[in-house]
């Protein structure tokens, strides 16, 4: 961590400055504050990996100027703890959204395809950003409602969905789209499938045997493909879900390009719906 160093760098005052580590959080920091404060996002690309990313010199002073960063926390970005750490005394206050969902290490980390979880961040920045400026505090709840009826639209088509979901079983390639299957009514079948392939390891062959016998009889309503991350074992299953005409739901880890978080969650919520509109 030598370019994880302390800094005395004082903040700037006058604005709220923030760093997120991913992008949707450091969306909902920007829709809340305006032109009331600074936001930075390390991970901005879909071609950068959050849990192997390793922070430099710039990621560190902007930590030593922030007054709140806003991580994922689960391990999904331990290497933030690490900058902060670093800077201790500079009075950086942190966020962790796995705490703030009562969530703990060894949960599921992907929170953000809870329906939910970004109205309950939005609901914690305008908080913590009103006791940091009381003066904007009006500004900071008026934007946050406003950006909080944006997000509406996704808890409303999640309960559309769980109302024709019925408890169906669904396999994963990956768990990045689970919190958002169980809000929707489905069970995830392939858990242990799944997880292994998360963690870069290939399946046992009972897990292959399994998922396979699924597919082909029809057991699961669709297969959820994680399109960031294609293995031979995932390469097949999508093959199989094609070829026994199981449809395939496609998502994405990270938030792609030009999206902002409601569109890219809408798109992939929707998908499910339309298999449901099928089916029907």
């Amino acid at each position: 961590m030598a370019g994880c160093q302390a800094t005395t760098q004082p903040k700037q005052s006058g604005k709220i400055n923030v760093v997120a580590t991913l992008g949707f959080y450091g969306e909902a920091a920007e829709a809340i504050l305006g032109d009331q404060g600074n936001v930075h996002t390390i991970i901005n690309s879909p071609s950068i990996d959050a849990e192997s990313y390793e922070p430099d010199v710039k990621t560190a002073k902007l930590v030593a100027k922030a007054n709140v960063v806003v991580e994922n926390g689960l391990g999904y970005d331990s290497w933030m703890d690490r900058v902060v750490a670093a800077n201790e005394g500079s009075g950086t206050q942190t966020l962790s959204i796995g705490k703030l969902m009562g969530k703990t290490t060894g949960d599921n980390p992907h929170l953000w395809s809870d329906p939910t979880v970004m109205t309950q961040v939005t609901q914690r920045l305008v908080t913590q950003f009103s006791r940091i400026s009381p003066k904007h505090a009006a500004d900071f709840k008026r934007r946050g409602a406003a950006y909080e009826k944006q997000l509406a639209v996704l808890t409303k088509t999640a309960k559309q969905i769980k109302r024709h979901a019925h408890g169906q079983k669904v396999a994963v390639s990956e768990p990045v789209f689970d919190l958002a299957l169980t809000a929707m009514g489905y069970q995830v079948s392939d858990g242990h499938f799944a997880q292994s392939i998360e963690e870069d390891s290939d399946p046992t062959p009972a897990d292959i045997t399994q998922l396979q016998k699924q597919i082909k009889h029809h057991q699961i309503a669709f297969f959820v493909e994680n399109t960031q991350n294609s293995s031979k074992n995932v390469t097949a299953m999508v093959q199989l879900a094609h070829k026994y005409h199981v449809p395939v739901v496609q998502v994405t880890e990270t938030m792609p390009t030009h999206q902002t978080y409601r569109t890219w969650m809408l798109q992939q919520y929707r998908q499910v719906q339309r298999i449901q509109e099928e089916n029907r």
